[in-house]
């Protein structure tokens, strides 16, 4: 095989267990199934943050969240770039991306030759800021009205559809020569969920700003979700991504039509999960290191590798990078925590040795590290670090019992690496920290999606 073209497609909040591949029936996604039979379904990998701030970082440029003075401001510029040396290595690179936080602004635009931010420009309606406005519009009658004086009255799109993303990469896959490197970013299963077609009748409008309100009052201010409303927003939430693999499929279609297929490596894989109220709470708050956000599936096709592969073993986000390196023939950059997982897949300089998984929240006034292993995990709180947290993951996959007390030598164990992270902290502190510079339309996104109150 000559130098292959690579695809790195992340779907923001994508929980494994939605997937046919993973377990899911009946299946919602049978164009993301159809690639795992023709490639390799990873079980087991762990991403490095419990949001898309921190866990990027890790998986473009194979560090911690918590290295060159976190993960919160624009990407330090100190931090290794594995793209650069893609595009040394005579690729052509472009990036298309969904979400404010993976914006030109947060500098993920870095060493990339095309950078593409996608911005759906939406408005909400005026109404929405007026004293009793959000009452209104969570009335049917007032969409009724609204329509006949021609008056938009939808919530606003906090980001672009996954159809007109793919429609963009395959236009830009189109236009240009191999060897290419591709990142798309994939939004449409973040919260709110809803699908803009499917709001067209008052009373799906109104249901939709009912929504968004409940679940801000839910997740800022405690209010109880009921069963009949957490089946409601797994219901979005499932609707969401079958949407996504229908666009993900007119991608994947496209390449087996221009026969690009037999020269690209694909690599599907979400950043985080979604929490539907396991440990009480709603979406992906940046505190919670459970599994169900840290646990995200991972499927790589590979021209000339046998489909129906699955691979067990516990691998990081922090290592994608790595292996994607070393698939292409290219060397590492200095500075990378991951190490390439390629020969797991049949390809590859080195044999693979298993490790502990690293995940993180950080703020600068507050850190949690998780250390995983196949057996533990542990969960490090700089807020309170005389109460360690354990799992024992064998007998209490869902986490919930502390057995810290029962198990000191393992905790003692874990910490040592907890210590490690906090000492590449230190090590790489940042010097040319920037903070974004976002506009009003931009903070109101970043609120409408969850990240300020």
């Amino acid at each position: 095989m000559s130098k292959p073209n690579v695809i790195l497609l992340t779907v923001d909040t994508l929980r494994a267990d939605r997937l046919g591949s993973y377990g899911f029936h009946p299946t919602i996604t049978p164009k993301i199934d159809q690639l795992a039979e023709s490639g390799i379904r990873f079980t087991q990998v762990i991403t490095g943050g419990s949001w898309t701030q921190a866990a990027f970082p890790v998986i473009l440029t194979s560090t911690y969240a918590s290295m060159y003075g976190g993960c919160l401001g624009t990407l330090a510029s100190e931090r290794p770039s594995p793209i650069q040396v893609l595009s040394d290595a005579g690729y052509s690179t472009a990036a298309f991306t969904t979400s404010p936080l993976l914006s030109r602004n947060y500098g993920y635009d870095k060493s990339f030759d095309e950078f593409v931010d996608l911005n759906p420009g939406g408005r909400d309606p005026s109404l929405r800021k007026f004293r009793g406005g959000h009452f209104l519009l969570q009335k049917s009658i007032t969409h009724h009205l609204s329509r006949l004086v021609g008056v938009r009255t939808r919530p606003a799109k906090i980001y672009s559809s996954a159809e007109e993303l793919t429609n963009r990469v395959n236009q830009w896959i189109g236009e240009n020569n191999e060897p290419f490197f591709i990142w798309a970013h994939y939004m449409d299963v973040h919260w709110p969920y809803h699908l803009e077609e499917s709001l067209t009748q008052p009373n799906q409008i109104a249901q939709a700003w009912r929504d968004l309100v409940h679940l801000h009052d839910a997740n800022w201010n405690g209010a109880v979700i009921t069963p009949v409303q957490e089946e409601h927003y797994i219901d979005l939430y499932e609707r969401a991504v079958a949407y996504t693999d229908i666009q993900l499929g007119k991608l994947l279609d496209y390449l087996t039509e221009s026969g690009l297929d037999q020269n690209t490596i694909i690599i599907l894989l979400s950043d985080h999960g979604e929490e539907f109220l396991e440990h009480g709470r709603w979406g992906h708050w940046e505190n919670n290191l459970y599994d169900e956000i840290l646990k995200v599936p991972l499927i790589i096709r590979i021209p000339g590798v046998g489909g129906r592969v699955v691979i067990t073993e516990q691998l990081q986000t922090l290592d994608l990078m790595p292996t994607i390196l070393d698939l292409c023939d290219c060397i590492p950059p200095d500075g990378m925590k991951g190490k390439s997982f390629a020969s797991l897949c049949g390809k590859g300089r080195s044999q693979f040795q298993p490790r502990v998984a690293i995940s993180e929240m950080w703020r600068e006034s507050w850190h949690i590290i998780a250390v995983r292993t196949e057996d533990y995990k542990y969960i490090w709180d700089s807020k309170h670090p005389q109460i360690p947290q354990l799992y024992d993951l064998q007998t209490d996959p869902g986490e919930k019992h502390n057995f810290a007390a029962d198990f000191p030598r393992v905790v003692e164990e874990l910490q040592a690496t907890v210590e490690i992270v906090l000492q590449e902290g230190e090590k790489t502190k940042s010097k040319n920290l920037t903070t974004p510079d976002l506009d009003k339309d931009m903070v109101d996104r970043l609120r409408d999606l969850g990240y300020v109150e």
